[in-house]
């Protein structure tokens, strides 16, 4: 019963450093796998050694087999020229050894193509892992610009609404500061309205307005003024 309590705890705790490691990753992509493309380099750079290396003991055992259809070819024309010489025990001395070069090249032919098979897979894993590199290097590439162009994005947009933010507090100050003096403009007249009323300035001020006051400061009565003085 401990035991089962244990493992799930233990799982649960595991479950969770997944999480948080998977979200470390989220967060740090591009840079994970610039590493991860930087440790695929490195082990083809080892394979294109290692293939180099095959390619060298494929060759060697090539040579070792022309080497020996060359001495088996040679022993071949000696066991015939000895009986044609009437030595047929010196012609099965020769076929004897001729007998153990061919096991040494069944060996060595087979090493060979064992080495020329292996040598060919390695080319084609490795020209297959270049191109996997290479599309891949690409892609992380294009998700690079577009993380800088989506950063930038979110840089602009965040100072576009700070900077929306700030005419928008500059527009509502200015409102308020036009209603505070609208609001004092009306306050003020109607002060004056209260004050002409009770010095009775607003009643001789209908009454000019009705015609029934004459206006003296007018421009009419000025003038009337003027004729009455130039005809005395």
């Amino acid at each position: 019963m401990t035991q089962s309590i244990w493992s799930k705890l233990f799982t649960a705790l595991r479950g969770g450093a997944n999480e948080v490691g998977e979200s470390i990753a989220d967060q740090q992509a591009l840079r994970i796998l610039d590493q991860e493309i930087r440790d695929a380099d490195s082990a083809l750079s080892n394979a294109r050694r290692e293939l180099v290396t095959i390619m060298a003991k494929h060759k060697l055992a090539a040579d070792r087999v022309s080497e020996y259809d060359a001495k088996i070819k040679d022993l071949e024309a000696k066991a015939v020229s000895a009986l044609n010489a009437g030595r047929e025990d010196l012609a099965l001395e020769v076929a004897e050894a001729i007998s153990t070069l061919t096991n040494e090249l069944d060996v060595e032919k087979k090493q060979s193509d064992e080495f020329g098979t292996y040598a060919e897979n390695m080319r084609k894993d490795i020209s297959k892992a270049e191109s996997r590199i290479k599309s891949l290097r690409q892609q992380v590439d294009m998700a690079k610009a577009r993380e800088s162009v989506q950063k930038a994005q979110v840089s602009a947009s965040i100072a576009s609404g700070g900077a929306n933010g700030k005419l928008e507090t500059a527009v509502g100050t200015l409102n308020r500061l036009q209603a505070k003096q609208q609001q004092r403009a009306a306050e003020l007249s109607a002060a004056d309205e209260l004050a002409d009323a009770s010095t009775g300035n607003d009643l001789e001020r209908k009454l000019r307005d009705a015609g029934i006051t004459p206006n003296e400061g007018s421009a009419n009565a000025i003038l009337e003024r003027l004729k009455q003085k130039s005809a005395q």
